[in-house]
């Protein structure tokens, strides 16, 4: 099997935003891990203009751990 390179994935907008919610998925329910993937997402396009504060806001997003789990 071919390892996947994560650079090769989050070049590939359309990969890219499948391992975002593949990721998502892996710590929270469906709804919520489609609200962190296109966070995620928007927060990726910022590129270099992302501030300290959102990258905080993001990392809070993503490793909270979710407690709606049904």
């Amino acid at each position: 099997m071919k390892k996947t390179n994560l650079r090769d994935v989050l070049g590939d907008p359309s990969r890219r935003r499948c391992w975002l919610l593949a990721t998502a998925l892996e710590s929270a329910p469906l709804d919520e891990a489609l609200a962190l993937a296109k966070e995620a997402e928007a927060f990726l396009m910022m590129g270099t203009d992302a501030s300290k504060q959102d990258v905080g806001a993001c990392h809070a997003a993503f490793f909270q751990p979710s407690t709606s789990f049904h």
